[in-house]
C-alpha cells in the first residue's frame, strides 16, 4: 500500500487550512510555526523570561526616547543616533515577540504566506540596520575623541538626518530581495516551520527547487555588509584609541575611554551573539535544533532588552533625568544640619569610585537575577510534585521563601544606588530594612537547624520518622522559628535603634542599613545596642549551630553503625546538600561578624562587599545545591523542558 506523504498526512490535524493547500503548496496561504521543537512541554515556562525582556525592551526604550526628547542637553548627535537604536530595537522585537507568545500560550502557530515574507523582511531589515547605526555611533565617537573642536560642525543635524536616512535605505534596500526571492519558490514539501517566527533560511528550506541563489545571497550580504561594518567600527577604534594614547595623563584617558563604553558593550552583545547563532545555523550539523532556535532568539531579544540598561546605566545625563523623574530631586545632596530625628539617611554604597559601582552592580544583579528564580523554581516544583510533600522539603521552601524576602530587602536598593545614584531612604524605611535583614538572617539559621533535626530522625529513627515528623509538627517548628526571629530576638535592634539622638550626620557609608552601620552615626552611648547584637549573634547563631553539630553527631554514629560502606555512603549523601547550605551560610556570616566588630584595619569597602556576599551568596546556592543534589528536583526539573521525565 502506498505511504500518504507526510505533508498530507499533517493536512487533516489542521482543519483550517483551505482544501488547495492540503494539496498543493506551490502558493501556500499559511505557514505553521512550531515554536521549539523538542521543547514544546516548556513553552509556557520558555515564555515567561522572554515576556520579561520584551516588556524591559519596551519599557527601556520608551525611556530611552522620552528622556532625550524632554532633556535639552542630551539633543546631540550621540543621542539621536542612540534614539534610532531605540526605534530600531523596539520594531525589531515587536516584530517577532507577539507571534512567538501567541505560539507558547494559545498555541497559534499559523501565520499566512504574505504576514510571513513580511516578517522575514522586518527582521532582517531592522538587523541591518542596527548594524548601521552602530558604524554611525563608532563614527561619532571618532570625530568627538579625534577632532572635538570641529565636532559640531561636522556632525550637524542635517548631517544627522542623512545618515539615519542612508542607514534606513541601506537596510531596506538589501534585504528586499529576501521576500522576492523567497515569493517566486514552489513549496510542495510541507507548510510547516520548526522555527518561532519565519527566518529566511528556515522558510526557503520548504521550497522544493534549488534555492542556492537565496542562500548564496543571504550569506553573501551577512558576511559582506555586516563584515563592513565591523571593519569601519574597528578602524574608528584603532583612531580612537591612538588619540586617547596620545593624551597626556592617565585620568584623562580613562575619562576618555569611559566616553566609548557603552558603544562598546552595545556592540559585543549585538556581534558576538550574532554571529555564534549564524555560525551554529549553518556550520553546525550536530547542534540540536532546539540550541539553534534559542540562540537565535536570544540574538533578537537580548540587544533590545539589554541596550537601553546599558546606556541609561553608564550615561550620566539619562540617568540623573531619570532620577529627577521619579524623586524630584535629581543628585543634590542633603544638607546635614540637625540629625536629632532624621527624615533621612544617605547610603554610600561601597565606598570606592563612583564609576566602579555599574562594574559592581553587574554581577549583584546576576546573582539576584538567578537568586529569584532558582528559588521559585524549588517552590513551584515541590508544589507540584506530590512526592516532594515531606518534611524535608517543606522546610526547603521554608528556606526558599526566607531567601527570596532576605536578597529583595537589600538587592533592589543596592543597584538604585550604583544605577541612579538613589542614595537616600526614609529614617523609617531604614529601621525596616535593618529589622527584616537580620530577621530573616536568624530565620534561616532556625530553618537549617529544623532541616538537621529531619536528618536526624530520617537516619537516626527512619521507621518513626513519618509518624515524628507529621504535617503538623512540622508547622509548628515553622512557626517557632518565626516568632524566635521575629518577635523574641530581632525586634529590639529598631526599638533602640530609633531611640538614639543623630547629631553627627546621617550618611551611612554601606549599601544597606546595617544594624552597627546605623548605630555608628549616633551621638549617644550605643553600647546597649552593640552587646546586644553581639549577643544574639553569638548566643542564637551559636544554639543553633550546637543543636545542627548535636545532630550530625547523631547521624554519624548511625551511619557508621551501618553494616557495609556502600550503605554508609547512600545514608551520608542524604544529608550533602545541607551540609553544603549550612556551610554556605555559616562561614560566610561568621567572617562578616568578626571582621565588622573586630578588625579595624581592614578597609570599608571589603567590610561592605563582605557583608553584601553573606546576604547574596546562599540565597543564590541554595537552590542550585539542592536542584544538582537532589534526584527528586532534579528529574521533575529535567522533566519539565524536556516532557521525557526520567
Amino acid at each position: 500500500m502506498q505511504e500518504t506523504p507526510f505533508c498530507l498526512r499533517i493536512e487533516h490535524l489542521l482543519p483550517s487550512m483551505s482544501d488547495s493547500n492540503k494539496t498543493d503548496f506551490t502558493n501556500p496561504s499559511t505557514f505553521i510555526l512550531l515554536g521549539i521543537p523538542g521543547l514544546e512541554a516548556a513553552h509556557v515556562w520558555i515564555s515567561i523570561p522572554f515576556c520579561t525582556m520584551y516588556v524591559i525592551a519596551i519599557l527601556g526604550n520608551f525611556t530611552i526616547l522620552f528622556i532625550v526628547k524632554m532633556e535639552p542637553s542630551l539633543h546631540e548627535p550621540m543621542y539621536y543616533f542612540l534614539c534610532m537604536l531605540a526605534v530600531t530595537d523596539l520594531v525589531l522585537s515587536t516584530s517577532i515577540l507577539p507571534k512567538m507568545l501567541s505560539i507558547f500560550w494559545f498555541n497559534s502557530g499559523e501565520i499566512s504566506f504574505s504576514a510571513c515574507l513580511t516578517q522575514m523582511y522586518f527582521i532582517h531589515c531592522f538587523s541591518m540596520m542596527e548594524s548601521g547605526i552602530f558604524v554611525a555611533m563608532a563614527f561619532d565617537r571618532y570625530v568627538a575623541i579625534c577632532d572635538p573642536l570641529r565636532h559640531s560642525t561636522i556632525l550637524t543635524n542635517p548631517v544627522v538626518a542623512k545618515i539615519g536616512l542612508a542607514v534606513v535605505l541601506r537596510g531596506g534596500t538589501v534585504v528586499l530581495p529576501y521576500p522576492i526571492l523567497a515569493r517566486q519558490w514552489p513549496y510542495c514539501r510541507t507548510n510547516i516551520i520548526p522555527h518561532t517566527y519565519c527566518e529566511h533560511i528556515a522558510v526557503v528550506k520548504l521550497a522544493c527547487s534549488d534555492i542556492r541563489v537565496s542562500s548564496y545571497y543571504s550569506l553573501s550580504m551577512a558576511f559582506l555588509l555586516t563584515g563592513l561594518d565591523v571593519f569601519f567600527i574597528t578602524v574608528s577604534y584603532i583612531q580612537i584609541l591612538r588619540a586617547i594614547f596620545s593624551l597626556p595623563t592617565k585620568d584623562t584617558r580613562l575619562k576618555t575611554l569611559g566616553t566609548c563604553s557603552s558603544h562598546l558593550c552595545a556592540i559585543l552583545i549585538f556581534y558576538i551573539p550574532g554571529l555564534f547563532s549564524f555560525v551554529t545555523h549553518r556550520f553546525g550539523q550536530n547542534v540540536p535544533l532546539y540550541i539553534h532556535i534559542l540562540l537565535a532568539n536570544v540574538y533578537l531579544l537580548v540587544p533590545p532588552m539589554l541596550n537601553p540598561i546599558i546606556y541609561g546605566v553608564r550615561t550620566k545625563q539619562i540617568r540623573n533625568r531619570l532620577l529627577q523623574l521619579f524623586t524630584d530631586k535629581g543628585t543634590k545632596e542633603s544638607k546635614t544640619t540637625n540629625f536629632t530625628n532624621p527624615s533621612t539617611f544617605i547610603l554610600l554604597g561601597i565606598p570606592v569610585p563612583e564609576a566602579t559601582h555599574v562594574c559592581i552592580s553587574i554581577p549583584f544583579s546576576t546573582i539576584y537575577a538567578i537568586a529569584v528564580m532558582g528559588n521559585f523554581t524549588i517552590l513551584f516544583i515541590v508544589k507540584m510534585e506530590p512526592t516532594l510533600h515531606e518534611p524535608m522539603y517543606y522546610f526547603l521552601c521554608m528556606l526558599a521563601i526566607t531567601d527570596l524576602l532576605l536578597s529583595t530587602s537589600t538587592v533592589p536598593k543596592t543597584l538604585n544606588i550604583f544605577w541612579f545614584n538613589s542614595r537616600e531612604i526614609d529614617f523609617s524605611a531604614c529601621l525596616t530594612q535593618m529589622y527584616f535583614i537580620h530577621y530573616f538572617s536568624v530565620m534561616a539559621s532556625g530553618i537549617l537547624m529544623a532541616m538537621a533535626l529531619d536528618l536526624c530522625v530520617a537516619i537516626c529513627h527512619p521507621l518513626r520518622h513519618s509518624t515524628i515528623l507529621t504535617n503538623s509538627v512540622v508547622a509548628k517548628i515553622g512557626l517557632a522559628v518565626v516568632l524566635r526571629s521575629g518577635i523574641m530576638v530581632i525586634l529590639p535592634y529598631p526599638i533602640l535603634a530609633r531611640r538614639w539622638p543623630y547629631c553627627r550626620t546621617n550618611i551611612i557609608p554601606h549599601t544597606y542599613c546595617e544594624d552597627i552601620a546605623v548605630l555608628k552615626v549616633a551621638c549617644a552611648d550605643i553600647r546597649v545596642s552593640s552587646y546586644y547584637v553581639l549577643s544574639v549573634a553569638f548566643l542564637v547563631t551559636g544554639v543553633d549551630v550546637f543543636l545542627i553539630s548535636m545532630s550530625y553527631i547523631q547521624i554519624l554514629r548511625t551511619i557508621f553503625s551501618l553494616p557495609t560502606k556502600d550503605v554508609q555512603l547512600k545514608a551520608f549523601r542524604t544529608c550533602g546538600s545541607h551540609l553544603f547550605v549550612f556551610l554556605t551560610f555559616c562561614i560566610p556570616s561568621l567572617f562578616s561578624i568578626l571582621m565588622q566588630r573586630f578588625d579595624q584595619n581592614v578597609p570599608v569597602h571589603f567590610h561592605v562587599l563582605i557583608a553584601n556576599l553573606y546576604l547574596l551568596v546562599p540565597p543564590v546556592l541554595n537552590p542550585i545545591i539542592y536542584r544538582v543534589r537532589t534526584k527528586q528536583i532534579r528529574d521533575r526539573l529535567l522533566w519539565f523542558f524536556t516532557c521525557k521525565g526520567t
